[in-house]
């Protein structure tokens, strides 16, 4: 069985642009999962369903599990330490991309090269520990996308190469109202991105149970 812990995607400017979890204990995002369950909103399909009529159909993901970074209000989207909802999670993401980023210069200097290579600038893809195992994406476009699971999972490159080409870019470079600004981070705040991303990892580990 694939146990998926959390996923952060950081930007170009070395920014956590979004984050989510799925079975993680003492979450500094905890407190704020009840306000995150408590929308209005149902995703079905390509349709936003709101409203006394929503609560009958059954929705793109039912279990919503919590995220960050979201902003305060929708005109104010660039990630912040004013916008910011949680310092812990906001330091946490920092103290991940500083991880990803030592080892991944560590390792491109043992191997002599910092070219591409099948999206994986040096060959970086992942380490263990004695809990976790962390595989680690990153995008020709400087996307990065850090995945964390049990520490008995294989290669998750090409679920992290799904993820980027079948879900980041069509749900977020794709869409007509998300604005990429080059010179600025932005959220990724995204209700079909979200759902998407949530039932793909919900798939794969329910694919990957052994079967009676």
């Amino acid at each position: 069985m694939v146990l998926v812990y959390n996923i952060y995607i950081f930007d170009r400017h070395c920014q956590c642009i979004f984050y989510t979890e799925w079975n993680r204990v003492n979450s500094p995002l905890a407190a704020d999962a009840e306000a995150n369950r408590s929308s209005k909103e149902l995703v079905r399909g390509n349709q936003v369903l709101t409203g006394d009529g929503a609560s009958s159909r059954s929705s793109l993901d039912g279990q919503r599990p919590p995220v960050w970074p979201t902003t305060s209000s929708s005109t104010a989207r660039r990630i912040s330490a004013e916008s910011s909802q949680n310092t812990a999670m906001e330091e946490e993401a920092k103290l991940v991309y500083g991880v990803v980023y030592s080892t991944r210069n560590i390792i491109n200097k043992f191997n002599g090269k910092d070219s591409p290579q099948g999206g994986n600038p040096g060959g970086f893809m992942s380490f263990a520990t004695n809990t976790y195992r962390l595989h680690y994406y990153e995008a020709p476009t400087g996307v990065k996308f850090v995945l964390n699971t049990d520490v008995n999972t294989t290669s998750m490159q090409p679920v992290l190469e799904m993820i980027y080409r079948n879900i980041y870019v069509e749900y977020v470079v794709k869409n007509p109202l998300f604005t990429i600004d080059p010179t600025a981070s932005t959220p990724i705040e995204n209700d079909y991105f979200r759902a998407v991303l949530n039932n793909y990892i919900r798939e794969i580990s329910s694919a990957a149970m052994p079967t009676a």
